[in-house]
């Protein structure tokens, strides 16, 4: 992940294996770490949820929740329409732009036809609290010819202020390079990571 508004060049690594999250790079603060190249945070220190998730501010707070959950948020938007279409990442897609608000999100949650979809849209409301944003959020969302959410971005008005980061623009697009893939994730050495939690109680 590249962050415009993080140290050095704003690179950081998360990697998440058998529900432990590890961060490393370029833009963790390397005086915390004492030596070590990762962070590690157990669930119990990083959280289930999205309002419940606190890293600490090693990761930034829009990241914290579910990417999968967030680019479902269109479901609450009043004014969702196609843009036209657009190839990303050499797939062609449909593009997607419209505004979501609370109001939207808890009206969609309550308009939900089934109870699987209202659990769906139970979540997408979570992670919209959890971004800690203003009405309204902008979004757009290209899909591919499978219905695949092929990428997403998301802009407004962070209110979160964390750490040494005060409220501000938020600009943020995730982009999934493969769905349903074979994929190994290493654990870094566990002599090379430092706990989350331990940091956390320093402060």
């Amino acid at each position: 992940m590249s962050a415009a508004d993080q140290a050095g060049d704003g690179r950081l690594e998360i990697r998440f294996v058998d529900e432990v999250m590890y961060v490393g790079g370029s833009a963790v603060d390397a005086g915390k770490l004492e030596g070590k190249s990762w962070f590690r945070g157990d669930p119990a220190a990083w959280g289930g949820s999205t309002v419940d998730n606190n890293t600490y501010g090693v990761l930034p707070r829009q990241i914290e929740g579910s990417p999968v959950v967030q680019s479902t948020l269109l479901t609450g938007a009043k004014d969702l329409r196609v843009i036209g279409t657009e190839t990303v990442d050499g797939t062609r897609t449909a593009h997607y732009k419209g505004t979501v608000s609370f109001d939207g999100l808890l009206a969609a949650r309550e308009a939900a036809p089934d109870e699987e979809t209202r659990e769906r849209r139970i979540e997408s409301l979570d992670q919209f609290m959890g971004l800690g944003i203003s009405d309204p959020l902008t979004m757009d969302l290209w899909i591919d010819g499978d219905d695949h959410a092929k990428q997403f971005r998301m802009r407004a008005q962070s209110d979160t202020t964390r750490g040494d980061t005060t409220g501000g623009p938020l600009d943020l697009t995730i982009t999934f390079l493969d769905i349903n893939q074979p994929v190994t994730v290493k654990a870094p050495p566990a002599e090379d990571t430092a706990p989350l939690a331990d940091d956390a109680q320093e402060d």
